[in-house]
């Protein structure tokens, strides 16, 4: 018992001492970052590079301080990544870029990280890609890609993570005709933030027409295979309305959702159902929503994370053994401090039928402010406690974001 307390006494201090360390770093760098000589220094740098060489590189980095709990993983450390790539100027209609990956710790120890950034740890090609684009049609890109669509539910780049979903894939864009938008793809891989690399056989069909500027409706095909896991095998076919609109000083926007999936393999089907409705006025926006994701349907390939709380309590991409319930309200206020501190207070209650798992109860917090024109802080909190009284999950995250 002595000994237990010795370690989480000696884990604490250890815990308090890279957060300081952290800290320090931050401050340091808020420091200088602020400051509008660094700044125009900082960008005087980088286009002198640039105009030495044609082509734009990009620098995208970020130090990040993470506590991670749940009943069987307490982490608490620093990690650190930076992507750094160069894309070709326009020759005739064509582009090409090349970016790399490195993702690495502060400490020694693996378990003092998330476990799917210890996974994703080291060096990798992120992206090699090859696009022609026309701008009365619209563009084709094979290569290596980062690839998202609508809000990421079913295709994703998981960017919360520090390594990022990639996939190595042909995808094509038309936009010859005014307010439609027609996307395909075929994936051949997806590189995972674990840095593993899944087979895939999957195509599919995005079409969205805009009704205004500010509403539009699409509709979706796709057909995801991966040869080494039948589990994530499906099609799904689906509809996405989002739109918004004012009213004197009141600001709306919805978005409503529905898809039916079925299993390659099996032919057993399942729905999803999602809606989010919010309205902002002096600064403040409120908004509730619900996620519904019948027994079995499954998002392998999503960004998981914005889903069902920022815990990270809910995310089995090959589906949930019953019928999973999300349901939400929010506030979101922009203190009016320097330039904004963005807050966003988010409750979810998930009510998980069949008793697959345990409904509870979360509230996640986050909040960013941005530096400079290149650098940004956000600061993350997210704690679930299960109704049942079993071991809750949380997680707190504090970083640096440096874009150029």
């Amino acid at each position: 018992m002595q000994k237990h307390s010795r370690q989480t006494t000696h884990k604490k201090m250890k815990s308090i001492y890279k957060a300081s360390t952290f800290a320090a770093i931050l401050a340091a760098g808020t420091t200088s970052l602020l400051a509008d000589t660094v700044e125009s220094t900082e960008e005087s740098a980088f286009k002198k590079i640039e105009s030495s060489i044609p082509g734009k590189f990009s620098l995208n980095y970020r130090i990040r301080y993470e506590e991670f709990q749940n009943a069987s993983t307490d982490t608490a450390g620093v990690s650190h990544r930076v992507r750094y790539g160069y894309t070709t100027d326009n020759y005739g209609g064509f582009t090409a870029m090349i970016e790399g990956e490195t993702l690495s710790r502060i400490g020694d120890d693996a378990d003092e990280i998330h476990p799917l950034d210890n996974a994703g740890d080291g060096t990798d090609l992120n992206q090699a890609w090859l696009k022609y684009a026309d701008k009365d049609l619209g563009m084709i890109k094979v290569g290596r890609q980062i690839y998202t669509l609508d809000d990421q539910r079913f295709i994703g780049a998981v960017g919360w993570r520090q390594n990022i979903q990639t996939f190595d894939a042909a995808t094509v864009e038309f936009s010859g005709v005014d307010a439609l938008s027609v996307k395909a793809f075929y994936l051949d891989s997806v590189e995972r933030v674990t840095l593993a690399s899944n087979p895939l056989e999957s195509y599919g069909l995005n079409v969205s027409y805009k009704f205004s500027p500010s509403a539009a409706l699409t509709a979706f095909y796709y057909d995801i295979e991966n040869d080494d896991a039948a589990a994530w095998n499906s099609t799904t076919l689906g509809l996405r309305y989002v739109g918004s609109t004012k009213l004197e000083d009141l600001a709306f926007a919805y978005s409503a959702s529905y898809a039916t999936q079925s299993d390659v393999d099996s032919g057993e089907e399942g729905d999803y159902y999602a809606a989010d409705v919010s309205g902002s006025f002096s600064g403040v926006t409120l908004g509730a929503g619900f996620e519904i994701l019948e027994a079995g349907f499954r998002t392998p390939l999503a960004t998981v994370h914005k889903f069902g709380g920022f815990a990270d309590v809910f995310l089995p991409i090959t589906g949930f053994a019953g019928d999973f319930h999300d349901y939400y309200a929010y506030v979101g206020y922009k203190i009016p401090v320097g330039s904004g501190i963005a807050t966003k207070l988010i409750y979810h209650n998930f009510d998980t039928k069949d008793g697959f798992a345990a409904d509870g109860d979360e509230l996640d917090f986050v909040a960013s402010y941005k530096l400079s024109k290149y650098a940004t802080l956000l600061t993350k909190y997210g704690r679930y406690e299960p109704d049942s009284g079993a071991y809750g999950k949380r997680m707190f995250t504090f970083e640096l974001n440096f874009i150029y």
